[in-house]
């Protein structure tokens, strides 16, 4: 998907999806980011692997955009975001929550997780646990 300089590409990492975005980021190219995003979430996904090492931001209102767009995601989908520069530095301002975790290459990425990690979800739970449901707070 492209959306004048931005480029959008869906693949699979670790077992994961991946989306890799490349260019230049406006605030005009939010609803693009909000529909690719949303679309893994409405699907179920519960952890994605972003990377915007080769993106730019083009002014604030890009920031901004993506910001947004990650927070909306919620803690329902653990984000994991390849990103370096002033993207990396952007989105470790905003404080996004545990949700979304940084890395600055694929390199770091695929060292920290593997296809059999417990890691890849948002819903983390040690592995010695024997609890199969989270209770509710009343």
């Amino acid at each position: 998907m492209d959306c004048a300089e931005l480029s959008i590409a869906v693949e699979k990492l670790i077992g994961v999806p991946r989306l890799t975005l490349r260019g230049h980021m406006d605030g005009w190219h939010d609803q693009a980011m909000d529909g690719v995003l949303s679309g893994f979430r409405d699907q179920g996904t519960t952890s994605l692997v972003l990377d915007i090492a080769g993106l730019t931001f083009a002014g604030a209102n890009g920031a901004t955009s993506m910001v947004n767009a990650l927070r909306k995601l919620g803690p329902e989908v653990a984000v994991h975001v390849v990103a370096s520069g002033m993207s990396a530095k952007v989105l470790r301002t905003a404080r996004l929550g545990s949700a979304v975790r940084l890395y600055s290459s694929t390199d770091e990425l695929a060292d920290y997780i593997s296809p059999a990690s417990e890691d890849l979800t948002s819903r983390w739970m040690p592995a010695e646990s024997d609890d199969t449901e989270m209770p509710l707070a009343a």
